[in-house]
Protein backbone atom coordinates (compact mmCIF):
# COMPACT_ATOMS: atom_id res chain seq x y z
CA UNK A 1 0.00 0.00 0.00
CA UNK A 2 1.24 3.78 -1.42
CA UNK A 3 1.34 6.12 1.60
CA UNK A 4 1.54 9.78 0.99
CA UNK A 5 4.50 11.69 3.15
CA UNK A 6 3.49 13.28 5.96
CA UNK A 7 3.27 17.14 5.42
CA UNK A 8 3.80 19.42 8.64
CA UNK A 9 2.82 22.25 7.22
CA UNK A 10 -0.58 21.51 6.01
CA UNK A 11 -2.33 23.06 8.40
CA UNK A 12 -0.12 26.25 9.17
CA UNK A 13 0.88 27.32 5.81
CA UNK A 14 4.17 29.07 5.91
CA UNK A 15 5.15 29.13 9.65
CA UNK A 16 5.34 25.56 9.49
CA UNK A 17 9.10 26.68 9.01
CA UNK A 18 8.97 27.81 12.83
CA UNK A 19 7.61 24.77 14.89
CA UNK A 20 6.24 24.85 17.93
CA UNK A 21 8.38 28.38 18.52
CA UNK A 22 7.02 32.20 18.79
CA UNK A 23 3.54 31.68 19.32
CA UNK A 24 0.68 30.68 17.76
CA UNK A 25 -0.58 34.38 17.04
CA UNK A 26 2.52 35.40 15.81
CA UNK A 27 2.69 32.38 13.37
CA UNK A 28 -0.31 33.40 12.36
CA UNK A 29 0.53 37.54 11.26
CA UNK A 30 3.21 35.69 9.18
CA UNK A 31 0.98 33.97 7.20
CA UNK A 32 -1.18 36.61 6.61
CA UNK A 33 1.82 38.61 5.32
CA UNK A 34 3.50 36.45 3.57
CA UNK A 35 0.65 34.78 1.84
CA UNK A 36 -0.31 38.78 0.45
CA UNK A 37 3.14 39.24 -0.31
CA UNK A 38 4.06 35.87 -2.36
CA UNK A 39 0.23 36.09 -4.11
CA UNK A 40 -0.21 37.11 -7.28
CA UNK A 41 -0.27 40.77 -8.19
CA UNK A 42 -1.22 43.54 -11.01
CA UNK A 43 1.73 45.37 -12.69
CA UNK A 44 0.76 49.26 -13.15
CA UNK A 45 2.64 49.25 -16.26
CA UNK A 46 2.12 46.13 -17.78
CA UNK A 47 -1.42 44.77 -16.45
CA UNK A 48 -0.22 41.86 -16.33
CA UNK A 49 -0.85 39.94 -13.26
CA UNK A 50 2.07 37.94 -11.73
CA UNK A 51 4.62 37.65 -8.65
CA UNK A 52 5.84 40.60 -8.23
CA UNK A 53 9.51 40.47 -6.88
CA UNK A 54 10.34 42.56 -3.80
CA UNK A 55 13.86 44.79 -4.17
CA UNK A 56 13.50 46.42 -1.02
CA UNK A 57 10.98 47.58 2.12
CA UNK A 58 8.68 49.49 -0.38
CA UNK A 59 10.26 48.67 -3.72
CA UNK A 60 8.59 46.48 -6.09
CA UNK A 61 9.64 45.18 -9.81
CA UNK A 62 7.81 43.54 -12.01
CA UNK A 63 9.15 40.50 -13.55
CA UNK A 64 8.27 41.04 -16.86
CA UNK A 65 8.29 44.17 -18.07
CA UNK A 66 11.54 45.16 -15.39
CA UNK A 67 9.05 48.13 -14.23
CA UNK A 68 10.34 49.42 -10.55
CA UNK A 69 7.69 51.07 -8.28
CA UNK A 70 6.82 52.36 -5.16
CA UNK A 71 4.30 50.09 -3.25
CA UNK A 72 3.51 49.27 0.42
CA UNK A 73 6.13 46.86 2.80
CA UNK A 74 4.15 43.66 2.16
CA UNK A 75 2.46 44.36 -0.59
CA UNK A 76 2.81 46.18 -4.01
CA UNK A 77 -0.42 47.78 -3.45
CA UNK A 78 -1.93 49.31 -0.73
CA UNK A 79 -5.08 50.30 0.19
CA UNK A 80 -4.57 54.00 0.24
CA UNK A 81 -2.53 54.03 -2.90
CA UNK A 82 -5.30 52.07 -4.70
CA UNK A 83 -8.20 54.71 -3.91
CA UNK A 84 -5.87 57.54 -5.02
CA UNK A 85 -4.04 56.12 -7.64
CA UNK A 86 -3.58 58.96 -10.68
CA UNK A 87 -5.06 56.84 -13.87
CA UNK A 88 -8.05 56.54 -12.09
CA UNK A 89 -8.28 60.47 -11.29
CA UNK A 90 -7.78 61.16 -14.32
CA UNK A 91 -10.37 58.77 -15.33
CA UNK A 92 -13.15 60.15 -12.82
CA UNK A 93 -12.31 64.06 -14.07
CA UNK A 94 -12.70 63.10 -17.66
CA UNK A 95 -16.27 61.30 -16.78
CA UNK A 96 -17.68 64.25 -14.99
CA UNK A 97 -16.04 66.96 -18.04
CA UNK A 98 -18.26 64.38 -20.47
CA UNK A 99 -21.45 64.45 -17.68
CA UNK A 100 -21.19 68.68 -17.75
CA UNK A 101 -20.77 68.90 -21.22
CA UNK A 102 -23.86 66.62 -21.90
CA UNK A 103 -26.08 68.38 -19.28
CA UNK A 104 -25.28 71.73 -20.63
CA UNK A 105 -27.19 70.77 -23.75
Amino acid sequence: MFRMPFSHTKDVGPAGRFGARYGVGIRRRVVQIEVKQKGRHRCPRCKSVTRMKRIALGIWQCPKCGFTFAGGAWAPQTIMGKTVAPEELKNVENLKAQWKVKNKK
